[in-house]
């Protein structure tokens, strides 16, 4: 068994994994998850890093409750909304998804059957609906892609309102959620309310999220705690992990052996 990997095999953490282990992996459960984050303002009390690091976090939770080679987070994404914030790295559109073909076309190679792209960066999503559409056509591969599933559950449980309708950004969720996965990186003592009013211009037109709030801040982070952000991170990988394996069986991709025994096969 190698290092960061479940006594059952049906998860590899690939960071910490050789080749070797990786392709035994492989042979046995064709399946690999890939966390996709970015590098960008979240507020005063949040690092550049925070998508990443739920990211990283929710894919090995995930993982544990279903199967796949965890591959290392992608630390950066589509941020154009905050590049006028210092330490935003933002990719283009073109690159986002030339990213994910590449490690789409390596994973194929390798004898991976289906790839779960998860991503803790909204921005994302739209640039990983046109690759998955775009992959599907060149690649045996079977690719999904989630972002935050089963986040009504957790606004059922917030104490805040989100600003907009599944608009959330260093508030109450993700702040929970970072005092869970690396409280040492909250600057708690920092955290501020910040509600902008809603804008057409944003909405229609090239005005970015920038121009909307000072802080960085969309919601109100100060209600967070560790122990919401450790329910919440359950609730939401859980929901990843169903998902998953729902679309595994759909695809063939996930057999149920007789008796109690669960496996990937090819």
């Amino acid at each position: 068994m190698g290092s960061g990997e479940d006594k059952e095999g049906m998860w590899l953490d690939a960071r910490m994994a050789t080749w070797q282990e990786c392709q035994s992996f492989l042979e046995r459960v064709p399946c690999a998850i890939f966390p996709l984050g970015s590098t960008e303002q979240h507020g005063l009390h949040l690092p550049l890093f925070t998508d990443t690091l739920i990211a990283e976090k929710l894919a090995l939770r995930t993982a544990q409750m279903s199967c796949g080679l965890v591959l290392p987070a992608l630390p950066f994404g589509y941020s154009w909304v905050w590049r006028r914030f210092a330490g935003t790295i933002t990719l283009s559109e073109q690159t986002l998804k030339a990213i994910v073909n590449d490690v789409a076309e390596s994973l194929s190679r390798h004898g991976c059957h289906a790839l779960l792209l998860l991503t803790a960066h909204g921005a994302n999503q739209p640039h990983l609906k046109y690759a998955v559409r775009d992959l599907s056509d060149r690649l045996p591969l079977k690719i999904a892609y989630l972002f935050y599933p089963g986040i009504e559950r957790v606004l059922k449980e917030a104490q805040t309102p989100l600003w907009q309708k599944g608009s959330f950004h260093a508030d109450e969720i993700e702040t929970s959620l970072m005092l869970h996965i690396a409280p040492e990186l909250v600057r708690k003592g920092k955290s501020v309310s910040c509600y902008p009013d809603p804008s057409f211009d944003y909405e229609c037109s090239s005005l970015d999220l920038g121009a909307l709030s000072e802080t960085g801040v969309f919601g109100d982070p100060r209600p967070a705690t560790e122990d919401k952000g450790a329910r919440w991170l359950e609730i939401i990988a859980q929901e990843c992990a169903g998902r998953w394996l729902s679309f595994l069986k759909r695809h063939g991709i996930w057999k149920r052996w007789e008796g109690d025994d669960i496996s990937c096969h090819r």
